[in-house]
This record gives C-alpha cells, structure tokens and sequence, in this order.
C-alpha cells in the first residue's frame, strides 16, 4: 500500500510540476507579446512626439491670438444681450434675466 501512495504522489507531483510550468510558460509567452506590442506604441509615441515638437511655438500665437478673439466675442454677447433688452422692452415682453452664454 505504501509503495502505491508513494507511486501516486510522485505522478501527482509530476503533473503538478508539469501544469505549473505550462502555465508559466504560457504567462512569459503573453508577458512577451504584450511587451513587444509596448514597445511599438513606444515607438510611435516618440515619433509623433519629435514631430509635433516644432508645433509648440506657433501653438502659442495661435492662442494668443484666439484670446483677442475671444473677447471680441464677449463684446458681441454683450451688444446682442443688449439689443434684445431693447427688442423685448418695444414689444412689451419682459427683459431677459441674463445672458444665454
């Protein structure tokens, strides 16, 4: 009896031994994939991060000049919340509360 518990437990430990290594091998084998699939998105990343680069200077006119812009637009909300104060006292409505924007 003793010679078969021993024989079981030594194919037991094998199979054991065999499954944890497919399965580590499995797991190294997805490690890999996933790392080499990192690396090209890191590949891209720096491309497009050398070729944006000489966007950065002509980025901040552009927002310096959609800053003026933005307030020419804040003067035209003003001048429209205005007119139609004015419209809605002509006809007899009330004035609006605030401005929609």
């Amino acid at each position: 009896m003793m010679a078969f518990l021993a024989t079981v437990t030594l194919i037991y430990a094998i199979v054991l031994v065999l499954v944890l290594a497919v399965s580590l091998i499995t797991i190294l084998y997805y490690l890999w994939s996933i790392g080499t699939t990192l690396g090209k998105i890191r590949g891209g990343l720096e491309l497009v991060r050398d070729q944006t680069a000489p966007l950065s200077g002509q980025l901040g006119a552009i927002n310096g000049a959609l800053a003026s812009v933005a307030a020419g637009f804040s003067g035209a909300l003003d001048d429209f919340a205005a007119t139609d104060a004015a419209l809605a006292g002509l006809i007899g409505e009330d004035s609006p509360t605030g401005r929609v924007a």
